[in-house]
């Protein structure tokens, strides 16, 4: 009962349920109490101890059913599609082409004893390690490999070589392959996917943010949402190491004099940084705006570790969003940053006018400015002058753009007319790419 109440916490974290070690002890607690007679009793002691939000245990209710009613075979087969079937001539015909794994297979079914086919195809599954399963693309292996292991192929050759082959035959072949894959899938969505999303959501990852479809948007901002935080959490302690400053020497031996120069009580030398304020310049337009939508997420999830963050929003004309990010939930203030400055046909030059006169007088040597866009000005004049000012007042530019190198410059892209003037030009159109700025971003404020 141990190796099965393990892996039902593994099924449970794969579901998303946070389980931690001294939680797991607490349930192993629990389970010496109530035993395991009693499933409802079971189920509800488990839930209390285990499941902590409403979420968590509408998840939990699900996987528990699911991780105690694994069997294979569960479905009946249809007993129309074998009313009319001559049981002795099917099984006489089939023992004379195939071998008695397949036969007594067949029998089951006539018999409708699923419980022998079930406990076949669990030591199958047990012999060919199907608990090691990880990936999406196995679930074809593990389904051949069982089939294989209860002899359903031969099947396939009694089918293709007797001619007229009895319909029910056709169907039994059909219904043993079903049954396998279902059972498959069942293992692997407790092993690896509970959701039957995470596959499918890699695949999104690993596809430009403009490609995602909007049904994984939500799955997408959790992932946004988990980076960023493990992002803050890495800033911090390495913040913290930085800024301890440098051992004093001379504070340290006063005071470790009382311990005859043993050096217990260490001193250091710390020096007080001025915060940098960041500019977030962001193109919303219709080209740019769901990458802009994960960055401005991405940034809004970093406020605890950048307090002086300003965020600006622009297609033509350039507004501040700053107060709609410190007054709104994140879903929100993003929705309103698109609707009201998504309007209008993009001008950077413009935008970059209306920047300057905003906050021309505020930008200093601490100020890092950070510019989002595909640099498409509309053939509209782009005055790279005022962005090289703006770029002299400032530490360091960043500009991110959603297109790659080779389509700089081609069409009405005016990127490479500012790109002497950042510290660093770099494609963004992935969480990676985000990832990776929000991290040199951090660098470049500390």
């Amino acid at each position: 009962m141990d190796a099965t109440f393990t892996h039902l916490v593994t099924a449970l974290r794969n579901a998303d349920i946070r389980v931690s070690t001294a939680e797991t002890l607490d349930a192993f607690a629990v389970l010496s109490h109530v035993g395991i007679r009693d499933k409802a009793l079971l189920r509800d002691a488990l839930e209390l101890t285990l499941a902590k939000s409403r979420v968590e245990k509408e998840r939990f209710d699900e996987t528990f059913e699911r991780f105690f009613e694994q069997l294979a075979f569960r479905v009946p087969a249809k007993r129309a599609m074998l009313k009319d079937v001559d049981r002795a001539a099917m099984l006489e015909a089939l023992r004379a082409k195939t071998s008695s794994d397949v036969t007594d297979a067949v029998e089951s079914v006539l018999d409708d004893d699923r419980d022998r086919l079930a406990m076949l195809v669990q030591e199958a599954a047990s012999r060919l390690n199907l608990g090691n399963i990880r990936t999406l693309r196995e679930k074809s292996y593990y389904v051949d490999r069982i089939a294989d292991a209860l002899s359903v192929s031969e099947l396939d050759d009694y089918i293709g070589s007797t001619e007229n082959a009895d319909p029910a035959v056709r169907y039994l072949r059909q219904y043993f392959r079903q049954q396998i894959r279902d059972y498959v899938d069942a293992q692997y969505r407790l092993r690896v996917d509970a959701t039957g999303k995470r596959a499918l959501l890699v695949a999104a990852l690993d596809s430009n943010l403009d490609q995602i479809p909007l049904e994984y948007q939500h799955e997408v901002r959790r992932v946004v949402e988990k980076l960023a935080d493990k992002l803050v959490r890495d800033h911090r302690r390495r913040l913290r190491k930085a800024t301890r400053g440098v051992l004093d020497i001379k504070k340290t031996l006063r005071r470790n004099v009382a311990y005859d120069g043993t050096m217990f009580d260490v001193r250091w030398r710390r020096h007080k940084r001025e915060k940098s304020t960041v500019y977030v310049l962001c193109d919303v337009s219709s080209s740019v705006a769901r990458v802009a939508r994960f960055l401005l997420l991405f940034l809004y999830e970093l406020t605890d570790v950048l307090p002086n963050l300003r965020a600006f929003s622009f297609s033509s004309r350039l507004g501040e969003v700053t107060d709609i990010f410190r007054s709104k939930p994140s879903d929100e203030a993003i929705e309103d940053a698109l609707f009201v400055w998504g309007k209008g046909n993009t001008d950077y030059a413009r935008a970059f006018m209306d920047f300057r006169e905003l906050c021309g007088k505020d930008l200093n040597n601490r100020a890092v400015l950070v510019v989002l866009g595909d640099g498409r000005n509309n053939y509209y004049d782009a005055r790279p002058d005022v962005f090289k000012e703006l770029s002299k007042r400032v530490k360091q530019v960043f500009w991110l753009t959603p297109e790659t190198p080779d389509s700089w410059g081609e069409g009405d892209s005016e990127i490479r007319r500012y790109a002497p003037h950042c510290f660093r030009v770099a494609t963004c159109n992935r969480i990676e790419h985000i990832e990776r700025f929000a991290e040199s971003l951090l660098t470049a404020t500390r």
